[in-house]
Protein backbone atom coordinates (compact mmCIF):
# COMPACT_ATOMS: atom_id res chain seq x y z
CA UNK A 1 0.00 0.00 0.00
CA UNK A 2 1.19 3.44 -0.92
CA UNK A 3 1.20 6.29 1.33
CA UNK A 4 -0.53 9.49 0.04
CA UNK A 5 1.13 12.51 -1.52
CA UNK A 6 0.96 15.79 0.15
CA UNK A 7 0.50 17.86 -2.26
CA UNK A 8 1.70 21.34 -0.35
CA UNK A 9 5.04 19.38 0.72
CA UNK A 10 6.56 20.22 -2.72
CA UNK A 11 5.67 23.82 -1.81
CA UNK A 12 7.22 23.09 1.79
CA UNK A 13 10.35 22.06 0.66
CA UNK A 14 10.89 25.09 -2.32
CA UNK A 15 10.26 27.70 0.77
CA UNK A 16 12.52 25.73 2.82
CA UNK A 17 15.20 25.70 0.33
CA UNK A 18 14.57 29.43 0.17
CA UNK A 19 14.74 30.18 3.86
CA UNK A 20 17.91 28.10 3.89
CA UNK A 21 19.44 30.44 1.04
CA UNK A 22 18.29 33.16 2.91
CA UNK A 23 20.70 32.35 6.28
CA UNK A 24 23.46 32.15 4.06
CA UNK A 25 22.84 35.19 2.52
CA UNK A 26 22.32 37.21 6.03
CA UNK A 27 25.34 35.58 7.12
CA UNK A 28 27.54 36.62 4.43
CA UNK A 29 26.26 39.82 4.35
CA UNK A 30 26.80 40.87 7.70
CA UNK A 31 30.14 39.31 7.26
CA UNK A 32 30.93 42.24 4.21
CA UNK A 33 29.51 44.68 6.91
CA UNK A 34 31.76 43.70 9.93
CA UNK A 35 34.84 43.56 7.31
CA UNK A 36 34.08 46.89 6.10
CA UNK A 37 33.16 48.26 9.35
CA UNK A 38 36.76 47.36 10.48
CA UNK A 39 38.22 49.19 7.62
CA UNK A 40 36.51 51.75 8.39
CA UNK A 41 36.35 52.31 12.26
CA UNK A 42 39.62 49.74 13.28
CA UNK A 43 43.28 51.51 13.91
CA UNK A 44 45.51 50.94 11.30
CA UNK A 45 48.48 51.36 12.82
CA UNK A 46 48.16 47.85 15.11
CA UNK A 47 51.21 46.12 13.70
CA UNK A 48 53.95 48.29 12.72
CA UNK A 49 55.07 47.43 8.45
CA UNK A 50 51.74 45.62 8.27
CA UNK A 51 48.38 46.53 7.33
CA UNK A 52 46.36 44.13 9.82
CA UNK A 53 43.37 46.15 9.75
CA UNK A 54 43.15 46.20 6.38
CA UNK A 55 44.24 42.06 6.11
CA UNK A 56 41.51 41.28 8.42
CA UNK A 57 39.19 43.63 6.95
CA UNK A 58 39.69 42.18 3.37
CA UNK A 59 39.52 38.34 4.58
CA UNK A 60 36.13 39.26 6.53
CA UNK A 61 34.28 40.64 2.90
CA UNK A 62 35.59 37.83 0.98
CA UNK A 63 34.09 34.95 3.29
CA UNK A 64 31.21 36.51 3.07
CA UNK A 65 31.61 37.20 -0.65
CA UNK A 66 32.21 33.09 -0.49
CA UNK A 67 29.09 32.71 1.98
CA UNK A 68 26.76 34.17 -0.43
CA UNK A 69 28.13 32.33 -3.81
CA UNK A 70 27.77 29.15 -1.71
CA UNK A 71 24.51 29.49 -0.94
CA UNK A 72 23.60 31.07 -4.53
CA UNK A 73 25.28 27.42 -5.48
CA UNK A 74 23.07 25.52 -2.93
CA UNK A 75 19.66 27.30 -3.91
CA UNK A 76 19.86 26.07 -7.70
CA UNK A 77 21.30 22.93 -6.91
CA UNK A 78 18.38 22.43 -4.39
CA UNK A 79 16.19 23.51 -6.59
CA UNK A 80 17.03 21.37 -9.27
CA UNK A 81 16.90 18.48 -6.73
CA UNK A 82 13.62 19.36 -5.39
CA UNK A 83 12.17 19.49 -9.12
CA UNK A 84 13.56 15.90 -9.97
CA UNK A 85 12.58 14.55 -6.61
CA UNK A 86 16.36 13.58 -6.01
CA UNK A 87 18.06 14.06 -2.63
CA UNK A 88 21.76 14.72 -1.90
CA UNK A 89 23.24 15.84 1.26
CA UNK A 90 25.77 18.69 1.16
CA UNK A 91 29.42 17.97 1.75
CA UNK A 92 31.62 19.90 0.12
CA UNK A 93 30.25 23.28 0.72
CA UNK A 94 29.55 22.82 4.14
CA UNK A 95 33.15 21.91 4.86
CA UNK A 96 34.30 24.63 3.51
CA UNK A 97 32.14 27.12 4.04
CA UNK A 98 32.88 26.12 7.85
CA UNK A 99 36.47 25.90 7.08
CA UNK A 100 36.32 29.38 5.80
CA UNK A 101 34.57 30.89 8.89
CA UNK A 102 37.28 29.26 11.45
CA UNK A 103 39.94 31.13 9.19
CA UNK A 104 38.13 34.31 9.84
CA UNK A 105 37.95 33.53 13.48
CA UNK A 106 40.95 32.65 13.88
CA UNK A 107 42.19 35.98 12.12
CA UNK A 108 39.67 37.81 14.31
CA UNK A 109 41.35 35.99 17.71
CA UNK A 110 45.11 36.84 16.58
CA UNK A 111 43.70 41.06 15.80
CA UNK A 112 42.05 41.07 19.34
CA UNK A 113 45.36 40.13 20.94
CA UNK A 114 47.43 42.39 18.50
CA UNK A 115 45.19 45.59 19.31
CA UNK A 116 46.48 48.01 21.64
CA UNK A 117 45.07 46.27 25.44
CA UNK A 118 43.97 43.49 24.35
CA UNK A 119 46.24 41.02 25.47
CA UNK A 120 47.49 40.52 29.41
Amino acid sequence: MTSPVDPDSRARTHLANERTFLAWFRTGLTLLALGLAAGQFLSRDVASGFPLVRAIATVLVATGMFLVSVGVVRYVRGRARIDTAEFHPANASILVAAGAGLAAGVLGIVFLWLLPGGGP
